[in-house]
């Protein structure tokens, strides 16, 4: 994938990445000024973020990308004549598609941007801030700014041919000359999904919750312990017939059982490894990938160390972000586990693996994970 970033203010600066994907990705980005905000930096992160889902998206659904959501809407979802960034589409963050200003980002499937006055250029799509002044931009509340003056980034607004120009702001600057928009567009290539991928069985039905004790964790090799800690960062486990083989992955320290020695949980450790820092706390996650199978539904049962928890769960297919589940806060007791069913992307889609991860102060430990077809009730 070739990428560019173009930065249009008081300097105009393009820099190439070269960005590790299957897809041929032709990025943009107006970044404004060369010693950048840190609303700049957030708004640029953010945009970047959406471009990965829209390229995720791009090959898991046959080269097409969703509508947009409607400005005047909260939920998210793509819909007929929306101009804002789908996030629940796309399975983001809700504030993802929000600028650091807290306005909505504008955004257009198929696009076009016309750079410093030059032709107008084809994008796959393209995403707009309408920067610190806004104009033109939706709110969270579903009210929209007032429209900007200035002829470009009115263009913006109204979504015909975008135009990405040199930022001019300040107080000095009559309404007529002030720009400070910010644009992200990319290309994407048919050719990257259009060869028809493996066949990957599918989960049948609604198998028995896999509860994650040691000797679950000891079904294809033995893991050596050092009190709870499993000293690695991966194991694999045998989810019978139905699932086949599970890799489970931690990130920010190693596998832990949340008891010795027949743990029935597992969180991450740290350091020391005792009750608190064996159990899994933001940033920390555990990933669950089938090996061979894909399903439709998950099902997640924690222990929680308080008497509130929230998690989110990222779903997969092939390494690539589908959706992102994040639980309302919900109240949990000690020793029972609490559990979130029926878990999905949306839209709907197969996946292969998901990645769990406390949110907030939240602690916890993993009790159960189960994967199921559709048309399962998966609990």
């Amino acid at each position: 994938m070739r990428s560019r970033q173009v930065g249009g203010a008081v300097l105009a600066l393009v820099v190439s990445l070269l960005v590790t994907a299957a897809a041929t990705l032709a990025i943009r980005l107006a970044g404004q000024v060369s010693e950048k905000t840190a609303q700049q930096q957030l708004t640029q992160q953010r945009m970047a973020r959406i471009g990965s889902a829209l390229q995720a998206y791009w090959m898991v659904h046959g080269c097409t990308l969703p509508a947009g959501a409607l400005g005047s809407a909260s939920t998210g979802d793509a819909a007929p004549g929306g101009t804002t960034v789908p996030w629940r589409t796309l399975g983001l963050a809700r504030d993802d598609a929000f600028d650091a200003w807290g306005r909505k980002i504008r955004y257009l499937s198929p696009g076009s941007v016309a750079q410093f006055g030059a032709p107008a250029q084809p994008s796959t799509w393209a995403l707009v801030s309408h920067g610190p002044t806004g104009f033109g931009g939706w709110l969270a509340s579903g009210q929209q700014m007032p429209p900007p003056v200035n002829a470009d980034e009115l263009a913006n607004v109204n979504g015909g041919g975008l135009q990405l120009k040199t930022e001019t702001a300040g107080t000095d600057i009559a309404p007529a000359n002030l720009f400070d928009d910010a644009l992200l567009w990319g290309t994407l290539d048919t050719a990257d999904c259009s060869a028809t991928p493996p066949a990957t069985p599918p989960v049948v039905g609604a198998p028995t919750a896999l509860n994650l004790t040691t000797a679950l964790l000891n079904s294809i090799a033995p893991v050596s312990y050092s009190g709870r800690d499993s000293n690695t960062t991966s194991i694999t486990i045998d989810g019978g017939a139905a699932l086949g083989n599970i890799t489970i992955t931690s990130s920010g320290g190693n596998i832990s059982r949340n008891g010795v020695p027949n743990g029935t949980a597992i969180g991450v450790c740290t350091t020391g490894c005792g009750n608190n820092n064996s159990s899994l706390s933001f940033p920390e996650t555990l990933s669950f990938k089938l090996d061979g199978k894909t399903a439709e539904k998950f099902a997640l049962g924690v222990l929680s160390l308080d008497p509130t928890v929230q998690v989110a769960v990222t779903f997969r297919r092939n390494g690539s972000d589908i959706g992102l589940y994040v639980s309302p806060v919900v109240p949990a007791v000690s020793g029972v586990p609490t559990v979130f069913a029926d878990l999905m992307p949306s839209p709907a889609s197969p996946f292969d693996e998901v990645v769990v991860q406390p949110q907030g102060s939240s602690r916890l430990f993993v009790a159960s994970i189960r994967f199921c077809a559709a048309g399962s009730t998966c609990n």
